[in-house]
């Protein structure tokens, strides 16, 4: 049995955080949820991810500032980590340079999109390989394979080695907006 490979999000898109998180789960890995960039920061100090996957458009994450702290923690001079932002500009792509990140990954972008920004940026023997499926040119190899929706819940995945839990980021709720007359 190997140790699952720990992947950690922070994306306020809850779309696009359970979107990662359920597809990292499924490729038996461990996936720790954060919703402020002061979390992020927390769980690096506890554990050594294989990759970080961090939105820096939303204010409380802090995402550069918190790319760069984690940068030099004791672990993480090699490990990948991914920034995403809504539009890649020219000064995002140098903070995102100061700050070490590996990546500026524009959004929207998929699963398939994001392993194969990152896989030249993981050493050969890098445990996280091990869990991510091969890279293929074909695109659409991504929503065209059939896959089973069963969950691995045996022995030996990574879901019954968190007891069954995974984190789930919770929104506000709704907010109502106030209709407005068009005159």
């Amino acid at each position: 049995m190997s140790t699952p490979s720990v992947i950690i999000v922070a994306d306020p898109d809850p779309m696009v955080s359970n979107a990662l998180r359920v597809e990292f789960s499924r490729l038996d890995c461990t996936v720790l949820m954060a919703a402020t960039g002061q979390q992020v920061e927390e769980y690096a100090a506890q554990t050594v991810a294989e990759m970080i996957v961090l939105d820096v458009s939303a204010h409380k994450l802090a995402g550069y500032a918190a790319c760069a702290r984690i940068r030099h923690r004791r672990g993480y001079a090699e490990r990948p980590i991914v920034l995403t932002v809504g539009r890649v500009l020219a000064k995002d792509q140098q903070a995102a340079r100061r700050a070490g990140a590996t990546l500026l990954l524009p959004k929207p972008y998929s699963v398939h999109g994001l392993v194969r920004a990152v896989t030249p940026y993981l050493p050969e023997d890098d445990p996280l390989r091990a869990h991510l499926p091969p890279v293929n040119d074909d695109a659409q190899v991504e929503w065209t394979r059939q896959q089973s929706l069963a969950w691995k819940f045996g022995a030996d995945s990574g879901l019954s080695r968190n007891a069954g839990v995974l984190p789930i980021v919770r929104g506000r709720g709704t907010v109502r907006i106030p209709l407005m007359k068009v005159t």
